[in-house]
């Protein structure tokens, strides 16, 4: 049947009014989303492959829809091109009747910790004996604003850093010497934890160019001073809690990750960083990475945290000539995401965390007993975003956003 066009429904991810974009001038309400330009239906069908893109949060509006893979004219490849729900139909190639696709061979699903990595042992077979010329590993779907990819994409055997909690879903695509493609997918469920308390700081997801620096801060009570640093400061952020810092020291980013990825996986853990309370140990926090060169993520942990209430907040530390910057905040107690706050933009109104940069308070988080409470500071509509000098120096005035009074 022909397709139906109607009005445009934000926060979905088709193309309602067939105008070939997604969400048009829809305000987000996540740093990315899933999104496909043509007929639902397409994804839908058997050995479809059509296949759904990603959409990003830009300055609050939803970009254009990258990624997606629309009809195409039939092949003889094994697969439904036009996503008609038939396969290699009228393509004119005798090749079609004679070959089997090969088949691809996934891992079986995992689980485990996040900023950890992840085995990729993929397989090929194929009935008529034919060669494997082409493997390609690919994210099909992941936490929104991860930029984890598969490391190499191009073989057989891959791996995954999962730097986000939550998850992955990968595919594997085999092709063999006839053309023939087969694909598989595996999931990677990174959501083992045993940090009760976590907040993930995501920038500019799936921007190209982004050098910006974007910094996450937790301190142990609202009326604590911001950048308080220190062995037993009050404000834990990269000078004094980084487990490991992207930059220089320790093999840079990838360096981390594979310090991480080894420390995860053991029962310690990584190490807190700054003494809130004596001695040093689970109830005091930690920054896994601190992120310099842009889209993040960050993290802040607490593995057994006492009763208290932290408070979140993010600093634009400097743009790196990028421009403003799209931030996404999410708090997890219990290893369950208690609040996902919708982006915000900050302005680069300032250089190298001067005091005209642009600071966000975010939330306070009460924990008491074996969970707790997120309360926003400001509104999707009025978040509380004063400069970096007020913020130090006596907190973002409550009620206003950037000095203008919230209706």
């Amino acid at each position: 049947p022909e397709r139906t066009c109607s009005a445009e429904v934000c926060e979905t991810p088709d193309d309602e009014d067939c105008d070939g974009r997604v969400d048009e001038g829809c305000v987000c309400r996540t740093a990315e989303k899933a999104c496909y330009r043509g007929d639902p239906r397409d994804l839908e069908q058997p050995n479809t492959a059509c296949r759904a893109g990603v959409q990003s949060c830009d300055l609050e509006i939803y970009g254009p829809c990258r990624d997606d893979v629309l009809p195409s004219p039939e092949a003889c490849n094994g697969l439904d091109d036009d996503c008609d729900g038939r396969t290699d139909e009228d393509t004119g190639d005798d090749r079609c009747a004679d070959n089997t696709p090969p088949v691809a061979l996934c891992p079986a699903d995992q689980s485990g910790p996040p900023l950890s990595l992840y085995g990729l042992v993929g397989g090929y077979a194929d009935a008529d004996g034919d060669a494997l010329v082409r493997a390609a590993w690919r994210v099909v779907s992941a936490p929104a604003g991860s930029t984890s990819r598969p490391t190499p994409d191009n073989l057989i055997i891959s791996g995954l850093f999962a730097d986000l909690q939550g998850e992955y879903v990968l595919e594997l695509e085999v092709e063999d010497s006839r053309g023939g493609i087969g694909r598989c997918t595996t999931t990677i469920r990174a959501d083992v934890t045993d940090d009760d308390f976590r907040v993930e700081l995501v920038w500019n997801a799936g921007a190209s160019g982004d050098g910006s620096d974007v910094d996450l801060h937790v301190k142990r009570s609202p009326n604590a001073t911001w950048h308080d640093d220190g062995e037993t400061g009050d404000d834990c952020h990269w000078r004094n809690c980084s487990v490991c810092s992207n930059e220089g020291a320790g093999g840079g980013e990838q360096g981390c990750r594979d310090y991480l990825s080894q420390v995860n996986n053991t029962p310690a853990g990584p190490p807190p960083q700054v003494e809130w309370s004596a001695p040093l140990d689970a109830d005091d926090p930690r920054l896994d990475i601190d992120d310099v060169d842009g889209n993040g993520p960050e993290n802040v942990n607490i593995r057994a945290p006492r009763n208290g209430t932290w408070r979140v907040g993010v600093h634009y530390w400097d743009d790196d000539d990028f421009g403003p910057s799209t931030v996404t905040v999410r708090i997890y107690c219990g290893g369950q995401l208690a609040q996902d706050f919708a982006p915000v933009v900050l302005q680069p109104t300032g250089t190298s965390g001067d005091d005209e940069t642009e600071f966000w308070e975010v939330a306070d988080v009460v924990w008491s007993g074996n969970g707790c409470e997120v309360r926003p500071l400001g509104t999707p509509a009025c978040p509380r975003i004063c400069s970096n000098g007020e913020a130090t120096a006596a907190g973002c005035t409550s009620g206003r956003t950037r000095g203008r009074i919230c209706p």
